[in-house]
Order: C-alpha cells, then structure tokens, then sequence
C-alpha cells in the first residue's frame, strides 16, 4: 500500500493514524493564516493584470474534479464572448520559466492535465511555477481577455478576482483537520470565502439537484469553522457530470458506452486523486463485475508495464495523455472523456460577476 494510499484512508475514512501529527498543528495552523492575512492585506497592490483572474481550485488534498470543470468552464465563456486563457504550475514537470502549451506537447514535458487541457479546449495554455510569470507570458496573447488558473487557490502572489473551489461531493473535507493530521490546505472556514463551491454528482441525480445540494451543504456544516448557513447557500453549486463515449487509444475511435457490457474481463487503470469515482462512473454505465483495477498515484508516470498487453483496459483521459506516447501493443485500449453540465443560473451568475469585475480594470 502506497504512503499517498495510507493517508487518503486516513483523512477520508475511519483510520486516525495521522493524530500522531497533531502537536504540529497550531504551528501549521499559525502559517496558513499569516498566509492568508498578507494576501487579504495587499489586494489592493497585488492586482497585476487588467483581464478578470479566475482560480478553480480546492482547499483539500486529492481529485475533485477540476480539469473537467475547468473544461466546462471554457465552454461556457467562449459561448458568452470570451477568450479565455489558462495557467497552471505543470505538476511533476520543472516549469522555473514559463512553457506554452500546444497541442503537440508532451505529458512528459508539460504535465498530464495541461497537455489534456489544451488538446480538448484549444485554448492558449502557459504553465510556471510561478503563476504570475505565467500570467504574463499568456497574456502576449492580445485575444486573450480572462485568465483561468487551473488549481492555484493558495497561490496568493497571484491576484484573482473570482474564486471556485471544487468539493468532492461524498468525501466532502475528509476530517475537516489540517495537513498532516487532515486533508485540508487551509481551514474548513475558507469556503464562505470563495465565491462558489462546486461540487461534480452524478447525471443520475439531475432530476433531484436541490436535494442532492441539500445534502451537501448539512455534509459541510457538520465541520467546525462552517457556520453560516445563509452564505453557504448562497455558494453552493451541484453540476452534473457524466461519461459521453469511449474513445480507442489508438484510433481516437468513439464508440457508445454499452461497449462497456461486453467487458467481461476488464483492467480499469488510473494515476489520479480519487480513483473510486472513475470506477463508480463506469459502474453507473453499465461495467460488469470481473473488472480488476490497477490504481496508482496521483500524476503516475506510466510505462507500458503498467497496462496489460490482453483484456480490454478502460483509462482515465488524462491518464490517456500519457499512455498514448507509449506505443502500447493492446489495440483494445480506451479512455473514458468526462463532461460535465453547468446549471443555467451559474453561468449568469459567474458572467455578471465578471462585467462587475471588468468594469473596475
């Protein structure tokens, strides 16, 4: 069992293992505040750019779903008129300088998300790990007229004008602790700061959102620090996100999802944050029991090793990024493109924050 496997049981489930750490915490707790209290005490001077900043990001530690949000947002604001650009830090690559993003990059060079990013949204992409440098360079760009900062929330050199914070809907803040006893960045307290708080269900549960909201938000007011159900409300958004078409690895063939009940053996592999909702979106469309998983960490470098040469293989589409530089032999390879639904009212919303937002540059 991997360390990331032993923590995630940790913070999200039953195992208190990580209590251990708990005399560090007023000293953890006491930075991620100084933190905080600096940025909110330079705003004013910290505006760099004069294009609206858009954060989606998390205050916890594993997958919430941000690259399909991310995705969905662009969608959406190009509809509205936009041209959005994105930044991002490049995780696992060395990115000290900014590095454009095409659609001919390399996982291995830009970073799994990133090169999924551009090759789905066509948009300009710069990552750095300075997100300000990113910023910059993107912005050469004269088209480019919002910036979107996939991940970043606690990158407070970098000015944001709007903030999304992605919630996994069932594993909410974990223990509501924070980093190393929980699975929190910054305090639970943080999401009545941001400006929305989204969270991915099922497209099984769009005729019933208001209920599905419903329980979010009791799941959210259970931890300490949340304790305004008025601005909680006024926050909170379920958006539907489901499973289109599989798609060959080889070929880029989509095929429908009842493919998936012909799978009688299947080898399910995936290297991101919470592998057991990919495996619950395949089981809602349909994938027969006999399935094996083979889960490995966040942001895994595959070798074509990690994917077996014979029965069907079903993959993440990020994952997906990596595996198809690999020249694999198995043809019978497929990923699995996940869209996702924003409620009418969010997208109105969201633009008219952003003509408030233009109106003060």
């Amino acid at each position: 069992m991997s360390l990331e496997t032993l923590f995630n049981k940790a913070w999200y489930g039953k195992n208190k293992w990580t209590q251990v750490f708990r005399p560090v915490l007023p000293l953890v707790s006491h930075l991620v505040a100084k933190k905080r209290r600096q940025f909110l005490a330079d705003t004013d001077k910290r505006k760099q750019v004069n294009v609206p900043v858009i954060v989606v990001g998390n205050i916890s530690v594993g997958g919430t779903g941000k690259s399909p949000m991310v995705l969905a947002l662009i969608e959406a604001l190009k509809l509205a008129g936009y041209y959005p650009g994105i930044v991002s830090r490049g995780y696992g690559v060395s990115a000290a300088n900014p590095i454009r993003v095409t659609p001919e990059s390399l996982a291995n060079e830009c970073g799994d998300e990133p090169v999924m990013l551009v090759r789905r949204s066509r948009c300009p992409m710069v990552i750095c790990q300075n997100r300000v440098d990113a910023i910059n360079v993107l912005l050469e760009d004269k088209r480019v007229d919002l910036v979107i900062s996939d991940d970043g929330m606690q990158h407070y050199a970098m000015a944001r004008d709007i903030e999304l914070l992605m919630l996994d809907a069932k594993r909410g803040l974990g223990n509501g602790a924070l980093l190393p006893v929980g699975p929190l960045r910054e305090p639970a307290s943080r999401v009545l700061e941001v400006d929305y708080v989204i969270s991915l269900v099922s497209e099984k549960t769009q005729p019933d959102l208001e209920r599905k909201k419903q329980e979010i938000r009791e799941l959210l007011l259970s931890y300490q620090g949340i304790d305004n159900a008025e601005i909680l409300d006024s926050k909170l958004i379920p958006a539907s996100v489901s499973p289109q078409s599989l798609v060959n690895l080889k070929t880029g063939q989509h095929v429908a999802l009842e493919v998936l009940k012909s799978f009688k053996q299947c080898s399910l592999v995936a290297g991101i944050g919470n592998p057991e909702r990919f495996l619950n979106t395949l089981l809602e469309a349909g994938l027969p029991s006999g399935y094996t998983t083979n889960w490995f960490g966040d942001h895994h470098k595959f070798s074509a090793g990690d994917v077996t040469q014979d029965n069907p293989v079903v993959m993440t589409e990020k994952d997906a990024v990596k595996c198809k530089d690999l020249n694999l032999d198995n043809e019978n390879v497929w990923y699995l493109p996940i869209e996702v639904g924003l409620p009418a009212e969010f997208i109105e919303s969201l633009t008219e924050k952003l003509i408030s937002v233009s109106s003060k540059e």
